[in-house]
C-alpha cells in the first residue's frame, strides 16, 4: 500500500512538470537572458567599482575574467531557426551574422584589454570599463529592438 501512495505521489509531482516542459526556443530564450543578465551584473560591479561606490579591488579580475567567459557564449546563444515570440532579437542577428561576429569580436576585444588594466588606475580603468559598455550597447544597437 506504501509504495502504491508513493507511486502516485511521483506521478503527480511529475507530471504537471512534464506538461509544463519548456520547448528548446523558450529554454533557449531563457538561458540566453541569463547569460545577458550576468553580463550586465558584472559590468555594473565594475562600474561601481570606479565610481567609487564599492572598494572591491580585488574582484576586479574576477568581474572581467567572468565576462569574457561569458562573451565566449554569445555566438552560441542565437542558434539558426525559428525565434521566441518574446525575445528583443532583431533579425540581423540571423541575417547578418558576419557583422554579428565582428561585433561579438569587437566587444571580446574591448574586455581583453579591460583585463590589462591596473585596477589601481581608477582613470584608465574607467575609459576601459566605459569601452566595454558601449561594445555591449553597440552590438546591442544593431542586433537588439529597443
Amino acid at each position: 500500500m506504501k509504495r502504491s501512495g508513493l507511486y502516485y505521489l511521483i506521478i503527480c509531482v511529475l507530471f504537471p512538470a512534464m506538461s509544463f516542459a519548456e520547448s528548446e526556443e523558450d529554454a533557449m530564450y531563457l538561458y540566453r537572458s541569463d547569460v545577458m543578465e550576468m553580463s550586465q551584473k558584472h559590468l555594473k560591479a565594475l562600474k561601481r567599482y570606479v565610481n567609487g561606490e564599492l572598494a572591491i579591488k580585488d574582484h576586479v579580475p574576477a568581474h572581467i575574467d567572468t565576462l569574457l567567459a561569458l562573451n565566449g557564449m554569445y555566438l552560441d546563444l542565437f542558434p539558426p531557426g525559428k525565434q521566441h515570440p518574446e525575445s528583443e532579437a532583431l533579425p540581423a542577428v540571423w541575417n547578418d551574422s558576419r557583422g554579428f561576429q565582428q561585433a561579438h569580436g569587437f566587444n571580446r576585444k574591448r574586455i581583453m584589454a579591460l583585463q590589462q588594466v591596473d585596477p589601481s588606475d581608477i582613470a584608465k580603468m574607467k575609459r576601459a570599463v566605459n569601452d566595454v559598455r558601449m561594445s555591449c550597447g553597440d552590438c546591442h544597437y544593431y542586433y537588439k529592438q529597443r
